[in-house]
């Protein structure tokens, strides 16, 4: 039970918004797909991610960090080499640099440069013996909650209903968990398109509020 506790406490941190990786600073492209009107409120926002989460980067980024939980870096090429487009590219080599630094200044791990975000989140809870199933689900409900944020704040749709997106995706995380468990790299893959899309169209966005 002790361990429970200290592996809950050190997820709440890492994926608490003050953990300093600036996650609130990436749409994943949605910033985008908000101008074009594909997002326009809270029903719309919360499809949008649970489809991220089933069939998209969701699933893939849960993939990779479950993989080099149980197998190492070895996998960080291939998890860069599937980025889409520039966006996506950045956003995880970003992300995976601030975590790697913070994690390393914070918790004495010594993570070597050039991970993606969640190879990095994997290699980090393995070294520091966290519960792989539980990092994987707080990965996840991180991953929809910030994409959450950038709709409260663009379309806009409040507080409120931004909560209520987040719990309507809590029934998605748990129906996949049991999935992802079980899955492989040979699962690796997607149906998640416009997302893409509206990634690399983000890129020659002007002007835009998020890096991606």
């Amino acid at each position: 039970m002790k361990k429970q506790y200290h592996d809950m406490m050190v997820l709440q941190a890492w994926f608490s918004p003050a953990f300093p990786i600036g996650a609130f600073s990436y749409s994943h492209g949605i910033e985008t797909a908000i101008q074009e009107a594909m997002i326009s409120g809270k029903d719309s926002l919360t499809e949008w991610i649970a489809c991220l989460l089933t069939y998209g980067s969701g699933w893939n980024d849960c993939l990779f960090l479950k993989a080099a939980f149980e197998m190492g870096e070895g996998v960080n090429d291939l998890c860069l080499s599937i980025c889409t487009g520039e966006e996506r590219y950045r956003e995880t080599v970003e992300l995976g640099a601030a975590f790697t630094r913070s994690v390393n200044t914070s918790y004495g791990m010594e993570l070597d440069d050039g991970l993606a975000y969640p190879v990095a989140v994997g290699l980090a809870a393995s070294k520091h013996k966290l519960d792989m199933t539980l990092t994987a689900q707080s990965y996840l409900q991180a991953f929809a909650a910030n994409l959450i944020s950038v709709g409260v704040r663009t379309i806009p749709i409040g507080q409120q209903a931004g909560q209520d997106s987040l719990v309507s995706l809590f029934a998605v995380i748990e129906n996949i968990m049991p999935d992802l468990l079980e899955a492989s790299l040979d699962q690796l893959g997607g149906a998640t398109f416009m997302s893409e899309i509206m990634s690399m169209k983000h890129e020659n966005a002007n002007p835009r509020i998020f890096r991606t």
